[in-house]
């Protein structure tokens, strides 16, 4: 493609090539042809061939860098963005390449330095290798946790419409999936300064730097003010978000607790602000104690001379002692990356799992054979409480006593995650069972039912009197003896309320509240919450006094951000609404049939559901699918037959059902590939199956999962996105 003269420079100059490379147009021509034929590293040498030739020039620089970071050689590209930077202090290519090795390195403070400079430096002329470096420090922040750093680039992207609607929203589902923390999900806006205060001048200051996205000066400005307005929370707040934003999440956390202290700041804006601090204080230092370690010891194993036929005993004693249980391994990703397999693997559990007593997981051994560089051996591996529980049970069975710890390749996990991660089993019935009589939960229910409130038992029992790193080490009951770790105490139970995924979760945030002596919530009143209450709260509102559209705006926005109990609760008021449309319901009762608890309540709302395809016009075939997995469950024969005929009959030409249903049927233990060569054989005709699955290669041998909740006519369903979920801003 011809190179227009009077372009921008492709170094980031500011001038037109004519006046600028106007000598290098060919050569650049050239570059842009092989790069276009993916002949990236010609590219590069070509640019490199040319900078030895012409040195400092910026558009060849840039090209360089941007070639170098294409071809993944960082250490490279790093030197020669720094270069670059040397020759050209204000160029902001020069600056936003400076940032993308930063951020690569991990220095994402540095980076958001530079692109802040980059970007004051480009002011209104943005060229587009700017907005691809934007983009490229959006994931990279994103990937890092930094979210306030990525976040602050999408947000001037959409302010200075840089970018495609397209890749400003993919942007922002980048930032939205990348787990952003309950506390920081909130858009907080900058605040203006009290008009008669003496230092509002300089606070305006900096608040048009901070809105002309100067942030660097506008943290210089308000940070000058501390001194004369050291109890303003308008200066604090300022200076927490644009700390976020500048990837300067110590500070940022100590503008937040600050706030929190302040006189005069109400008690649940202190309990939100404290939460917005710990997180970032988790974000400055993931690892911080106290945490639970994930722990790896071994065992050599004295078999003697019976060799493996000891271990074939050995593996015996296992396989009938109640407390182990063999678990599945891949031998193909040992062999992969050159490592012996081992002979087995086996779980270890707490206690023999019975049919009414639920058994605690605690660790996987694994037993490896005599190789050629070592004997026989038993790994164990778990969380380092875990691993000390499972060494009494274990090492007697084995007779060995494990060594110390070896260094573990997975990180720790904080307390409170340690504790809700915890996976508890049921021993299934031997004998058969029949299918649950109608309106009666059936087998499956029970047992999930009987794990989940294991889960929650435990975690009632322990969290309150866990040291965590939330709290400065201390435990929430310890930590709500003062003020300042009250407040972190309720914000810890405030986010675990609003983000509950299930009733059992949600009831036990309730009973911590408690049996920690903790004051329940007041229930909020507001007919307009979305612009008058915190969405942290929104969980807490009688939705009875709600306005319609309010209530729908509640319902959307919670479940995008992941406020799931206020999702729940606001889509359960929806369709008790009288005036609420159909499609309102639909999108409520599906995700009520996502959150429902068992098979009894799916069939309910499916029941509903039905109900409104015949008034909506849509087709049935996911709900046919959605409670085929439910009968499944149940075992309901006769219903399951029904269905599968019905699918069969009214469906067998719409890929998206076929998928879901393959997707079910696998889940079930269909052998699904093999049903399918047998039809296709002639040894199955019929086969019960849809007649679009019939046909070898009709359905992918990896069918795409199908959501658990209900598909919307013309929408994803709710709580299962197609896309990764974006960071929403209420107001």
């Amino acid at each position: 493609m011809a190179i227009d003269l009077y372009a921008p420079c492709p170094g980031g100059t500011g001038k037109k090539i004519k006046f600028c490379c106007a000598d290098l147009t060919g050569d650049l021509e050239q570059i842009d042809r092989l790069v276009e034929g993916e002949q990236v590293s010609a590219a590069l040498e070509q640019v490199e061939r040319l900078a030895a030739k012409h040195p400092g020039r910026a558009c060849l620089m840039a090209t360089q860098v941007k070639l170098l970071l294409a071809t993944r050689k960082f250490a490279e590209a790093a030197a020669a963005s720094q270069a670059f930077l040397a020759a050209f202090p204000d160029n902001p290519l020069a600056l936003g390449h400076t940032a993308v090795a930063d951020a690569i390195a991990g220095r994402l403070q540095e980076a958001a330095a530079a692109f802040d400079k980059a970007r004051e430096a480009a002011g209104a002329d943005v060229s587009p290798d700017l907005v691809r470096i934007a983009a490229t420090l959006v994931q990279a922040a994103a990937q890092a946790g930094h979210t306030g750093f990525a976040q602050g680039i999408v947000e001037w992207m959409m302010d200075e419409s840089l970018g495609t609607a397209e890749e400003q929203r993919l942007l922002a589902a980048v930032v939205g999936s990348s787990g952003v923390p309950a506390a920081l999900r909130t858009k907080v806006q900058l605040e203006e300064a009290p008009a008669d205060s003496a230092w509002a001048p300089d606070f305006a200051t900096g608040l048009a730097h901070a809105r002309a996205w100067r942030l660097g000066k506008a943290l210089t400005a308000f940070r000058s003010l501390k001194g004369v307005a050291g109890e303003s929370r308008p200066l604090f707040t300022n200076i927490a978000l644009i700390c976020e934003m500048l990837a300067r999440p110590f500070e940022a956390a100590e503008a937040w607790l600050a706030v929190a202290a302040m006189r005069g700041t109400p008690a649940e804006d202190a309990v939100e602000a404290t939460g917005r601090g710990i997180a970032l204080e988790t974000e400055a230092d993931e690892d911080r104690s106290p945490i639970v370690p994930y722990e790896r010891r071994s065992a050599a194993l004295a078999l003697g001379a019976e060799g493996s036929a000891a271990l074939d005993l050995l593996e015996d004693k296992l396989r009938h002692d109640g407390h182990f249980d063999p678990a599945p391994f891949d031998r193909s990703q040992w062999t992969a990356r050159g490592a012996a397999p081992p002979r087995s693997a086996w779980r270890v559990f707490e206690t023999a799992p019975t049919h009414e007593q639920p058994a605690r997981l605690l660790a996987t051994v694994l037993i490896f054979g005599r190789q050629t560089d070592r004997e026989p051996e038993a790994t164990l591996q778990g969380f380092q409480p875990d691993v000390a529980t499972a060494r009494s049970i274990l090492e007697p069975v084995l007779g060995v006593s494990f060594g110390d710890a070896l260094p573990a390749a997975l990180p720790g996990a904080t307390p409170t995650n340690w504790l809700r991660g915890a996976q508890f089993r049921l021993e299934p019935p031997a004998e058969p069972v029949t299918a649950a009589p109608a309106g009666q939960p059936s087998l499956v229910d029970t047992m999930l039912a009987a794990q989940s409130a294991a889960v929650w038992k435990r975690f009632v029992a322990l969290w309150p009197d866990s040291a965590l790193p939330e709290l400065l080490g201390k435990s929430p009951r310890e930590a709500l003896g003062d003020a300042v770790g009250a407040r972190r105490v309720a914000a810890l139970v405030g986010e675990g309320e609003a983000t509950a995924h299930g009733r059992d979760e949600s009831a036990a945030w309730t009973e911590i509240r408690a049996r920690l002596g903790m004051p329940a919530p007041a229930t909020i009143d507001s007919a307009r919450p979305l612009e008058a209450v915190p969405p942290l709260r929104w969980h807490r509102l009688d939705f009875t006094k709600v306005d319609l559209d309010q209530l729908r705006g509640v319902f959307v926005t919670a479940l995008d951000a992941g406020f799931e109990l206020a999702a729940e609760r606001s889509a359960r008021a929806l369709v008790a609404r009288p005036d609420a449309t159909p499609e309102d319901r639909w999108e409520a009762w599906s995700l009520l049939e996502d959150r429902a608890t068992n098979t009894v309540e799916k069939l309910e709302v499916i029941g509903r559901l039905r109900e409104l395809a015949k008034a909506l016009g849509a087709s049935e075939g996911m709900l046919d699918v959605a409670e085929l997995r439910v009968r499944l469950q149940r075992g309901d024969q006769a219903e399951i037959a029904r269905l599968l005929d019905g699918l069969r009959r009214h469906h067998a030409r719409d890929q998206k059902v076929l998928e879901a249903l393959a997707q079910v049927l696998m889940e079930a233990g269909v052998d699904l590939p093999g049903m399918m060569a047998a039809q296709a054989a002639g040894g199955m005709p019929g086969a019960g199956l849809p007649a679009g699955m019939g046909q070898p290669g009709a359905v992918p041998a990896a069918a795409p999962a199908a959501p658990s909740g209900i598909w919307t006519p013309g929408a994803q369903a709710p709580g299962r996105p197609a896309e990764k979920k974006t960071i929403w801003t209420p107001g």
